[in-house]
């Protein structure tokens, strides 16, 4: 199966051979194959690993032995209707909670069943995945720059993204060896850190994110939740969730491309919209993640 190694195991092998591979590729690869690359990437397993979260939140309610059916379903669709809203009247706080939302939820998956303390563990998560985000940030100035400004009409200089990255980078570090009782795991979490930034360096914006939200995010994430409906993870249960998900993921492509072809869009604002559609998504299937793995704490 494409995404048993990306959580099997302790090293990630298959994981860490892709990244090299992006990162030679970000090298001499045109930034239009890069883009479309990660495109296809972000629209295929990206969007497709938070296709299911009404099914994940049906299992959640099984196993609790909840007696109203409409609770968290109702929840879920007010998370989205607010964060469309959001995005409409208020786009910079939009944003702002998209970044600080997705900050928490790439490292929970990153990190969800490999750490040893729990005490400080969602301090971690956050610390990882907004670290993530600026290194991105940071290298790809810019792009990213031109985005925030076409969604929200702020303009940030770049002292607050290298400032921003610098004082989480030295919080990373001590919550590394805080965290982290295993040297190997350490060394190899610095190399991974070191290829990713390598990447966002070389690569586009989108190429970069793609990377890693496909790759370390995505591919993990579906291995999770499959395990999680079906109590397996073999050909059967992928197919299964394939299905189960396939309506929810046409519906979602179909609103971002009918968004594109009907709405007076110009190009040099399809990135802006595409983050937008992305952000949108995040807000209710984040929530959902963060319930599924609190089960355990739960039972």
């Amino acid at each position: 199966m494409l995404t048993t190694s990306f959580t099997n195991g302790k090293y990630f092998s298959i994981s860490y051979l892709i990244t090299v591979i992006c990162v030679i590729f970000s090298f001499f690869g045109p930034e239009f194959y890069q883009n479309v690359i990660a495109a296809g990437g972000i629209l295929s397993f990206g969007i497709l690993h938070g296709a299911n979260d009404l099914k994940i939140i049906r299992k959640r309610r099984a196993k609790l032995k909840s007696t109203n059916p409409l609770n968290y379903l109702v929840l879920y669709i007010g998370v989205v209707l607010l964060g469309i809203l959001i995005f409409y009247f208020i786009p910079g706080i939009a944003l702002l909670a998209f970044v600080l939302v997705s900050c928490y939820h790439f490292g929970e998956q990153h990190w969800e069943g490999r750490l040893k303390f729990q005490k400080w563990s969602a301090l971690y998560y956050f610390t990882y995945g907004a670290f993530i985000f600026l290194v991105l940030f940071a290298f790809q100035y810019q792009e990213t720059a031109q985005v925030i400004y076409q969604i929200s009409s702020l303009h940030l200089p770049f002292s607050f993204f290298s400032l921003s990255l610098i004082l989480t980078s030295l919080a990373l570090l001590i919550q590394l060896f805080i965290q982290l009782d295993s040297r190997v795991t350490i060394v190899k979490e610095l190399i991974l850190l070191g290829l990713l930034a390598l990447l966002f360096f070389k690569g586009t914006l989108l190429f970069g994110f793609g990377l890693y939200f496909v790759v370390w995010h995505s591919f993990p994430s579906l291995r999770s939740q499959i395990h999680y409906i079906y109590d397996t993870f073999d050909r059967s249960s992928f197919r299964n969730y394939i299905i189960s998900a396939l309506f929810y993921w046409v519906l979602a492509l179909v609103g971002l491309f009918g968004t594109y072809f009907f709405l007076d869009i110009s190009t040099g604002q399809y990135l802006s919209i595409f983050f937008s559609f992305l952000a949108a998504i995040t807000f209710p299937h984040a929530l959902v993640m963060e319930r599924m793995f609190s089960i355990p704490a739960v039972e």
